[in-house]
């Protein structure tokens, strides 16, 4: 049997962060429903792991993209005093994004899910696999400065971003395929003014490093450049950032040969 036949899964995608910009992983995800494409494991961290975790639940794209406009995660968090950590603390959406889960446990999920966050006290990247669901994808989704951190078992955790905001690596041992959604790349912006929009824009530059060398663990990168005009909090453009996921995927994927890496996908003139 050779080295590829004895992969575990097929096919891995996984998910960056990038606040309102995941959206389009949406319209990704789409495309490879329609091109015939099974996933078989996913990881994701930010947004990756908020959408990782809807659809390895069974929620299609179209009800997933529902959820982020019908519960617009600005509206729906508190402000605090930052002694605990952040300006905000998002237990509202949690409970929302709990209502909406079926699993309560990774275990429970229809595909395999892997999310990661940031370990902050011990300032590591951490991955998630197993376990209660609901407080890890929260953690992974803590954006630091902007929200208070996760508390799982007694230790901190905050966005996994900061380690790792295109979760490739940890895919690439055991699957064929390694398909990479980055939804946040850098790219000039004009004016940066007001605290949030320092903040967001701080947190977009710092990441951005390990971005780029989880990229070489990636067989196929769909990267969502048309996005990143939004800001992080825009889920108001939903509709129009789901189209862009899906247009990139759609050019992406018409050129690379599935056939030749033995997966069976539906061929798009």
């Amino acid at each position: 049997m050779s080295k590829l036949m004895a992969k575990k899964y097929k096919v891995g995608v996984a998910l960056s962060g990038g606040g309102a910009k995941g959206i389009a992983h949406l319209g990704v995800l789409k495309a490879l429903e329609e091109h015939g494409i099974k996933i078989d494991v996913i990881s994701g961290v930010s947004v990756g792991a908020i959408i990782g975790a809807l659809y390895a639940d069974g929620h299609t794209t179209e009800e997933i993209n529902n959820f982020f406009q019908k519960n617009k995660l600005l509206q729906m968090v508190s402000f605090n005093l930052p002694k605990n950590g952040g300006l905000a603390n998002a237990d509202r959406y949690k409970k929302h994004l709990g209502s909406m889960l079926r699993a309560k446990t990774f275990e429970e999920l229809n595909i395999p899910l892997i999310v990661n966050a940031t370990e902050l006290n011990a300032g590591k990247n951490v991955y998630f696999k197993s376990g209660e669901l609901l407080s890890c994808v929260i953690a992974s989704a803590s954006v630091p400065i902007f929200f208070n951190p996760t508390n799982i078992n007694g230790k901190l955790y905050v966005d996994g971003g900061l380690f790792c905001n295109l979760p490739a690596s940890v895919l690439k041992e055991d699957c064929e395929i390694v398909i990479g959604v980055h939804t946040n790349p850098i790219a000039h912006k004009e004016s940066t003014s007001g605290l949030f929009d320092v903040a967001e824009r701080t947190f977009h530059l710092a990441i951005n490093g390990n971005t780029i060398q989880q990229k070489a663990y990636c067989d196929i990168v769909i990267e969502t450049k048309d996005a990143k005009k939004f800001g992080m909090f825009d889920v108001a453009k939903a509709d129009a950032i789901f189209k862009i996921g899906y247009d990139e995927a759609c050019k992406v994927l018409k050129n690379y040969d599935f056939e030749k890496a033995g997966i069976e996908a539906t061929k798009y003139e």
